[in-house]
């Protein structure tokens, strides 16, 4: 087959050291040679286009993300004395001949997003011998636009416009180098090392400073705050820096190294402040400053040797990598949120649909020490009616088998496969702690050393290796999935401490590959089971994650956090923006990992926080418990905190039906259940500044209440919409701040006009009872539509369609709810049942769902319309 190249030649024009020299079209790209390499513009569907500059022949040759390949889209090529335009059905890219930039328009002729003239850099550089490029592109950012996503951290921050961040992955921060803005589009930067965003360059020169002793031989800060007792393993820095004008600038400390305080001070005032066992190495943030010299302290461990710097604040976003092979980036262009990342999950796989149990509770703690310990557990949950699904084993359970190695010691689990067929018969799932760095001298890693499959100077398994992933699950296949475990709680998957700068892995030097570990170690455990039982859904649940990611059935959480009231407001903003890139599926350790020692149990401030965490959780995507050297259950905190967890485990079960007709909808449609109001809301400027709102599905608004002891909290209510308090069913209208009733027991959710919500029956564990019955929930105010999904719960069948869907629809101009034919058939799908339609109201809320007064329907699977009061 000939392919026709179009090479045209024009007179050069300087761009400063990237000179526009000649352009050739193929069927699949459109290639720029400019005199220092070649930029290549890729469409890659309607919608998205990736842009790739290389020169002196070095590329990456891997393609990790971008795994699917679909039809190239149509495009078309016009050129002018000054431009180049490649033009998609809905994206257009121009390139400037004259400063060599790229502009990406929308299908309504709109500039979304543009390089800014001369950034775009490739800058020769060597790593551990290798040649290699500092790559980096400057956007412009208009004023106005937020900027969300990059993953998760811990820094609180919630729009990222000038925000400096380091992307590293390390325990409780987790760096996906996805971009989405308010403006309506997606950038991922197509990078597997170390990037950093919005690069702060200005460095202040630290000394080590001397401090007066306190008691026990601490040290003593002074601040506007107060004065601040650090220990004398920690150490303090002092230094001086001098801005010219006032104004807000982003400031970035940069530790090397995980720690455990984070204190920066300057003039006096602490503007990043955190304590915990274990910190990422780096935090930003937004300050403001005046003109002139000003000082600052930093505290740190002794070991570590700090770097501070700054930058003023622009409208201009940039991302640099140190360590690239070229500069390569993708833009995505969408009417909203979810058509951008489902455009983003179409390249770089779509989510497979968890198990049913996998949105029920997960018991989780560190830890059950023997099988006896977690079924005795498990009928204590069943005893006391606490409704739960999966009960989780933490780490040593090998025991004698030595660290990491994924055997269970039978002298505390003895008969593994009889104990998890007891957790079974009890209706639970079971998960179990696995890591990647299995002590060498154990039986199970002989194969590993034969085979040269670990990372050489290196504790973790080289992961990359296709042969390695085949080794390491047969290794969970034989010691653990075989005897019945349902589920992965892949932990320490960055690997721990970023341990692979330096090293030799089997694609190279892991400087290049350093934030793309725990993809692979994903793949191949979802691989791995899928191939060895599909009758059983993949469910992982892990400490880091990468692009791509989605596409292994994973679930993450937030790492080893703390357990104050600042931890915990910084979780909802760190799962908001871990959502935007992409990734539906995310928890914390409710209540806190790192908790307050045995007064838990009886400390009533402990007890504050932990039933607000416990509210929040029941409207994560995934509902999990967990505490270090703590006792998670809920009777451990006495009879009043039993109750009200009891109240929220009851209300998340009765919620099942619309939780998974959610998580369908993940699947289905690129949608995501954890949305921040950008998502829904765009329009609403006052609504996309919202760091601590967010919708759970489409329907509810929840507000977390993050502050001790009140009993009411500020609601911010959408515009265009009415709005219904989930517990009380009374009205209220958008555009308004509220004081929301936030009684302990209570969280503030509300429920957006034009809702249709099906609720369950009361049930201990998911599945445990029929859905013939359901109460269908109408909530006036707009029209509406909700499609009821069902399937098998636990197998692939539905990629095969074996599923059904019962669409609903809600006319308010006429006050009727039409509910379709059945669309769709499984194995033991229901063909009758009953659904009572409520419409709610004041007085209606969620206690009084089951006495409210509605109208009973026999469906039978056709399709039928009724009038509503």
């Amino acid at each position: 087959m000939k392919v026709l190249i179009l090479i045209l030649f024009v007179l050069p024009t300087v761009v400063l050291s990237q000179t526009y020299e000649r352009h050739s079209l193929r069927p699949d790209k459109l290639s720029i040679e400019l005199s220092d390499g070649v930029l290549h513009l890729i469409p890659l569907s309607e919608k998205a286009v990736r842009v790739q500059w290389e020169k002196d022949e070095m590329r990456e040759e891997q393609q990790f993300v971008l795994i699917n390949k679909p039809a190239v889209p149509k495009f078309k090529y016009s050129e002018t004395p000054s431009q180049l335009r490649l033009r998609m059905p809905m994206l257009t890219v121009v390139f400037n001949k004259q400063n060599g930039s790229l502009e990406f328009i929308d299908n309504l002729g709109k500039v979304f997003l543009s390089e800014r003239a001369g950034s775009r850099r490739l800058v020769a550089d060597t790593v551990m011998g290798e040649p290699c490029f500092i790559a980096e592109q400057s956007f412009n950012s208009p004023e106005g636009e937020k900027l969300f996503g990059l993953g998760q951290f811990q820094d609180g921050n919630f729009d990222l416009k000038n925000v400096s961040r380091k992307l590293s992955q390390v325990n409780s921060q987790t760096a996906i180098p996805f971009l989405y803005s308010s403006k309506n589009y997606g950038i991922l930067w197509h990078q597997y090392g170390l990037t950093y965003f919005n690069p702060a360059d200005n460095e202040v020169v630290l000394e080590k400073g001397t401090t007066s002793s306190g008691e026990k031989g601490d040290v003593e800060v002074t601040t506007t705050s107060g004065t601040q007792r650090i220990s004398q393993q920690q150490a303090v820095y002092n230094g001086r820096f001098k801005v010219d004008r006032d104004g807000e600038y982003s400031i970035m400390l940069d530790l090397g190294d995980m720690d455990n305080r984070h204190l920066v001070v300057i003039d006096g005032i602490a503007h990043i402040d955190q304590s915990n066992l274990w910190l990422p190495p780096s935090a930003g943030k937004l300050v403001r400053l005046k003109a002139g010299e000003h000082t600052v302290q930093i505290v740190c461990k002794a070991t570590n040797t700090p770097k501070f710097s700054w930058k003023p604040t622009e409208d201009v976003t940039t991302f640099r990598s140190p360590h690239a092979k070229s500069l390569d980036y993708v833009v995505f262009s969408g009417k909203d949120a979810d058509e951008i990342i489902a455009n983003y999950r179409d390249l770089s796989g779509n989510v497979p649909m968890l198990p049913l149990w996998a949105y029920g509770f997960w018991q989780c703690r560190e830890r059950y020490t023997s099988g006896s310990h977690l079924v005795e557990t498990v009928k204590e949950f069943r005893k006391r009616n606490l409704p739960m699904d999966v009960i989780v084993q933490d780490w040593q359970y090998w025991g004698k088998y030595g660290w990491g190695v994924p055997k269970f010691d039978e002298t505390h689990y003895p008969e593994p496969a009889k104990f998890i067929r007891e957790l079974h018969i009890l209706n639970a799932r079971f998960s179990v702690s696995v890591w990647e760095n299995l002590d060498k001298k154990s039986e199970v890693a002989k194969e590993y050393i034969e085979k040269g499959l670990y990372i050489p100077n290196s504790p973790w398994i080289d992961i990359y290796n296709p042969e390695t992933q085949k080794t390491h699950w047969n290794a969970l296949n034989d010691n653990l999935f075989s005897l019945g475990v349902d589920s992965w709680w892949m932990d320490a998957t960055e690997p721990e401490n970023d341990a692979l700068a330096g090293k030799k892995t089997y694609f190279g030097l892991g400087n290049f590959y350093r934030l793309t570990y725990p993809l692979f170690v994903s793949k191949a455990v979802y691989e791995g089971q899928r191939k060895t039982d599909p009758s059983k859904r993949v469910a992982i649940l892990t400490r880091s994650a990468f692009a791509g990611q989605q596409r292994y059935g994973t679930i993450s959480w937030s790492g080893d956090i703390g357990w104050n009231w600042d931890t915990f407001k910084r979780q909802i903003v760190a799962g908001l923006n871990f959502n935007l890139t992409g990734m539906p599926y995310w928890t914390t350790d409710i209540g806190g990992f790192f908790r307050p020692g045995q007064s838990q149990y009886t400390d009533e401030k402990y007890h504050d926080i932990l039933l607000r965490w416990f509210q929040w959780g029941a409207f994560n995507p995934v509902f999990r418990v967990h505490g270090y050297q703590s006792e998670t259950e809920p009777w451990k905190y006495g009879d009043k905190v039993e109750n009200a967890m009891r109240k929220m485990l009851n209300l998340r079960y009765r919620l099942m039906p619309y939780i998974y007709s959610a998580a369908w909808q993940v699947s289905k449609n690129g949608s995501t259940m954890m949305r921040p109001l950008v998502m829904d809301f765009n329009a609403d400027q006052k609504a996309i500044q919202q760091g601590y709102e967010y919708m759970f599905g489409k329907s509810m608004l929840v507000a977390p209440v993050t502050e001790a002891s009140v009993s009411n909290w500020d609601v911010y209510l959408p515009k265009e919409s009415v709005w219904y308090d989930l517990w009380t069913g009374k009205k209220f209208s958008g555009g308004q701040t509220l004081k929301a009733d936030a009684s302990e027991n209570k969280i503030p959710v509300f429920v957006k006009g034009g809702s249709i919500i099906p609720v369950g029956k009361l049930m201990q564990y998911t599945g445990e009872t029929s859905a013939d019955t359901l109460e269908i929930l109408v909530y006036k105010g707009a029209d509406g539509t909700f499609e009821l999904y069902e399937d098998e719960g636990d197998n692939y069948n539905y990629e095969k369609g074996k599923y059904t869907l019962i669409p609903f629809k809600w006319s308010e101009s006429s006050g009727s709810l039409t509910i379709g034919s059945l669309q769709g058939a499984f194995s033991g799908n229901l063909k009758r049942r009953v659904f009572k339609v409520v419409v709610v109201k004041q007085g209606v809320g969620v206690d009084e769902f089951d006495s409210a007064a509605g109208k009973l329907i026999a469906y039978k699977g056709r399709r039928i319309s009724i009038r509503l009061e």
